[in-house]
């Protein structure tokens, strides 16, 4: 399967009966040198950036129907053409209505990325969820729409499909890599020297001694020393530039004395580049104090940069997901804000005249005569009332406005902070502060099916970690909580669901708890829970990667433990630690995580 590039996935499919519609996308998405309206949008809700960010310039396909719609897609297809998107009008007469049109189109490309766009409100989610299923693939773009959510939508989801084709791809290629290299082993067996020779890993064995008596081609290759340089000396004494010399020392000597050992180990190639070994050391046990061992190593660097993809489509799916929502939330507090800024306006209007006489009333020189013009002027343009509801109104309408604005800040902060690229380095941070920042991010995500409550300590101590990261588990295990009180509502054993979360501090560290009623984890899977991509849902409802991603942050990047509790029938509490300081031990293991994620 060819992977087509990035232009390629800027590829959109417009199906509108409305051909002023189609304008308004070839206005949004089409690169022009008319772009100040969103260019001040981005600015007001975004503030400025270092950088200049680049116009994105889409490829934009136009039907007018959804028959023609489906024909575009299919040529394109046959082309060898990939639609990033399709934006589908909901109505479209006489032809094909929104749902039926996304079917056919899922039916030719199941992949696709659909935005339904809907100026009515009689299409309830649940009745398109029943026609076309829970899934991913499908968001909701409520017409009139804003420019800037519109260019989000088609980013994210253009770059989503770009990443989820790539990283199929390559775990397709990466699969195919490891059955190929578990035939060769298998048929290595049956002759040792065969062995030495073809198998595709790093193979050295060490004699009684702790000497090399085995160098196979592959380690010649990885670590550029020949076979003859390398019979008959000690580790400590080959020429291999190690990141950290004494976890190999450890490793191959101690470390592997009463058992087989696995470790990732760094060292750096003859370019300077540095390269991840995926070392398993069995020891050969002939005498107690035998020093012989059998090494095999695979070069994961390539699994990691994987790795690293796969973290970021889950990013972006996650960012894809809540923009919608998030730009919902926005609209509601702006929506009274701009009531309440024209009333005033309004208001201020029907003051003028009153003020327009005030300096004439408060002067000195004015006559009697005048001055009961001046006042009949005034009685006539007004009322006490009227006057009266003004002075009370117009401190009330400003008052909400500023408290619109705070929410308006407030949302814009938290996703700033979601969304901010992950450092290379721990940094103290407040976990009510990151929670906080999640559940506003969330919100219209658990609005809609639970009460969230939270019972957040006041004393938390900061703690060093990695925030973004910290962000994005939080927001699995809440999006999995939704998930599972969704199904309990769905089938009418509860009417609404309820989501705690709770902090405190232990000691060494702090706990943070989050349960649901969302009817426990059934007992069938729980061994298998933060495995990657299983999951319990249909096909295209989940990737099967947020909780194992949730784990790998909260375990291997931050030395905490992840656990839940399951009350059968009624709902799960997942349990995190996470510890306020960091011991040598996991200090490496943080050191190497982050070399890696500098190598990809």
């Amino acid at each position: 399967m060819r992977l087509n590039s990035d232009q390629e996935y800027r590829h959109i499919l417009i199906i509108d009966d409305n051909e002023s519609i189609h304008a308004d996308f070839d206005k949004i998405l089409r690169h022009t040198s008319n772009h100040s309206e969103l260019d001040q949008l981005d600015l007001e809700l975004f503030g400025p950036g270092d950088e200049q960010v680049e116009q994105v310039d889409f490829k934009l396909e136009h039907a007018f129907q959804g028959r023609d719609g489906l024909e575009i897609l299919k040529k394109s297809l046959s082309e060898g053409e990939t639609f990033g998107a399709a934006f589908v009008d909901m109505r479209m007469p006489p032809g094909w209505d929104g749902v039926e049109t996304i079917k056919h189109l899922w039916d030719v490309d199941p992949c696709l990325q659909v935005v339904i766009c809907t100026a009515y409100s009689d299409h309830e989610w649940s009745k398109i969820v029943e026609n076309l299923g829970q899934t991913d693939r499908l968001l909701i773009l409520k017409k009139p729409f804003d420019e800037i959510e519109v260019v989000q939508l088609a980013t994210s989801l253009c770059e989503k499909r770009r990443l989820l084709d790539l990283s199929r791809q390559k775990m397709e290629s990466l699969e195919h890599t490891v059955d190929e290299q578990s035939l060769e082993l298998q048929d290595a067996l049956e002759n040792a020297e065969t062995l030495i020779q073809s198998i595709s890993s790093i193979l050295v064995s060490l004699d009684s001694n702790g000497l090399v008596s085995r160098w196979n081609p592959i380690a010649e290759q990885v670590f550029g020393i020949r076979e003859p340089d390398a019979i008959g000396k000690a580790w400590n004494e080959l020429s291999i530039n190690w990141v950290v010399p004494e976890n190999v020392q450890r490793l191959v000597s101690a470390g592997s004395a009463k058992g087989p050992v696995r470790e990732s180990i760094q060292f750096l190639d003859s370019a300077g580049s540095t390269l991840t070994l995926e070392f398993h050391v069995f020891p050969i046990v002939d005498e107690a104090s035998s020093a012989a061992r059998l090494i095999l190593a695979n070069d994961i660097t390539l699994q990691i940069m994987l790795k690293s993809q796969l973290d970021q489509a889950q990013r972006l799916e996650s960012v894809g997901q809540l923009a919608a929502g998030v730009a919902h939330e926005i609209n509601t507090p702006m929506q009274y804000i701009s009531d309440n800024i024209r009333y005033v306006s309004k208001t201020y209007q029907r003051l003028k005249a009153l003020l327009d006489c005030l300096p004439s009333l408060i002067d000195d020189s004015i006559s009697d005569e005048e001055f009961l013009t001046l006042r009949g002027q005034v009685i006539g343009s007004t009322t006490k009332r009227k006057l009266d509801d003004w002075i009370t109104q117009i401190p009330e309408a400003l008052s909400d406005s500023i408290v619109g604005v705070d929410a308006v800040a407030k949302i814009v902060s938290a996703m700033k902070e979601f969304c901010h690229p992950g450092r290379d380095e721990k940094s103290l941070l407040s976990l009510n502060h990151i929670l906080n920042s999640t559940i506003t991010v969330a919100r219209n995500e658990w609005k809609h099916t639970a009460e969230l409550e939270t019972d957040f300590s006041d004393d938390l101590p900061d703690l060093l970690g990695f925030p973004s990261e910290l962000n994005q588990a939080f927001l699995n295990i809440i999006v999995n909580a939704v998930h599972a009180i969704r199904d309990q509502i769905e089938g009418e054993r509860i009417g609404r669901g309820v989501i705690r979360i709770s902090t405190r501090a232990e000691r060494s560290s702090v706990i943070v708890e989050i349960s649901d009623n969302g009817g426990g984890i059934p007992s069938s899977v729980r061994d298998r829970v933060f495995e990657p991509f299983f999951t319990t849902k249909d096909i295209g409802k989940g990737t099967g990667q947020g909780l194992a991603i949730a784990r790998s942050v909260i375990v291997d990047k931050h030395g905490g433990t992840l656990s839940f509790d399951v009350e059968e029938g009624e709902g799960t509490k997942f349990i995190i630690e996470l510890p306020l300081t960091v011991d040598d031990a996991i200090e490496e293991t943080d050191a190497n995580e982050i070399q890696m994620e500098a190598v990809s």
